[in-house]
């Protein structure tokens, strides 16, 4: 018989990291998304909890983290004004760890729309693309395509370095974040878009910036666009509902963290914490 060897690293008896951190030391890779971002505020404000805690990374440096997921809800309690956030950290170098990227899905904006806005970006390369949406471009000139709702494409390049490609892609992005008219999706299938989306006209993929990049990116004080960064994790944490009462108290960092450390370790004794290991699909956020 044929052995067979299934890689896994994860551990499941060990939980994520969960820290309360100083919202201070956080930084970003990319913008908040202004358009989630109102909800999210007047939803805290109303439901009285942090439901899922951001995902930041630790670099090294013992200083700062840099925020991998979650830039609304860190951005959503800065504005209202608090100081500390529960965070799940990883470590930057965790081999587990994978940054992917979005796809976003737009509606209404079609093709003219976007090469109207396009040929005023210098800088900028537009071909004709018959390349299959499942294969991203290896070039490193790639900064995205656009596939259609008649699967016709474009592919963007620009012979730039990294912070002149994360601007370029700023300028792509802005003829339509600003709208309600896009989403985030992870999947290619242009019907089920259609279907999802009644008034779907383009996709746009994205390069994958890997975690040096990220790192470059926020110590020249530039960010990408919003929800173009995917983190892939072994393990995440959901569900942790923090009270924003106890966040916004007078207990010291060192008093609120022994507090989720406890609360914690009550969850363990009670069986209240499930791992799930398969594809999750979370329907509140």
């Amino acid at each position: 018989m044929k052995k067979t060897t299934i890689r896994n690293h994860l551990k499941i008896g060990e939980l994520p990291d969960l820290r309360i951190v100083p919202l201070s030391r956080l930084r970003f890779h990319e913008a908040p998304d202004e358009e989630r971002l109102l909800n999210l505020v007047n939803r805290l404000g109303a439901e009285g909890i942090l439901k899922n805690p951001p995902i930041v990374a630790d670099p090294g440096d013992g200083d700062n983290f840099l925020i991998l997921d979650g830039a609304n809800r860190v951005t959503a309690l800065s504005k209202l004004h608090f100081e500390h956030i529960p965070a799940q950290v990883v470590k930057i170098d965790d081999e587990n760890l994978t940054v992917n990227c979005w796809h976003h899905a737009v509606e209404r904006f079609d093709r003219p729309y976007f090469e109207n806005h396009l040929r005023k970006i210098a800088a900028l390369t537009i071909h004709e693309s018959d390349v299959a949406l499942e294969e991203i471009p290896k070039s490193p000139y790639f900064l995205c395509s656009l596939t259609f709702a008649d699967k016709n494409s474009l592919l963007l390049e620009s012979g730039g370095g990294l912070l002149q490609k994360v601007e370029i892609l700023n300028q792509i992005t802005d003829c339509y974040l600003h709208t309600s008219y896009y989403d985030r999706v992870s999947y290619l299938n242009l019907e089920h878009l259609a279907h999802n989306y009644p008034e779907f006209r383009t996709l746009l993929q994205f390069r994958t910036f890997g975690a040096g990049e990220l790192m470059q990116i926020v110590n020249s004080g530039k960010k990408l666009p919003a929800g173009i960064t995917r983190v892939v994790l072994p393990k995440r944490a959901l569900g942790l509902n923090i009270s924003l009462e106890l966040l916004k108290s007078s207990l010291t960092l060192e008093e609120k963290n022994h507090w989720l450390q406890e609360t914690m370790q009550k969850m363990v004794l009670h069986k209240s914490i499930r791992f799930y290991q398969e594809p999750t699909f979370v329907f509140d956020e």
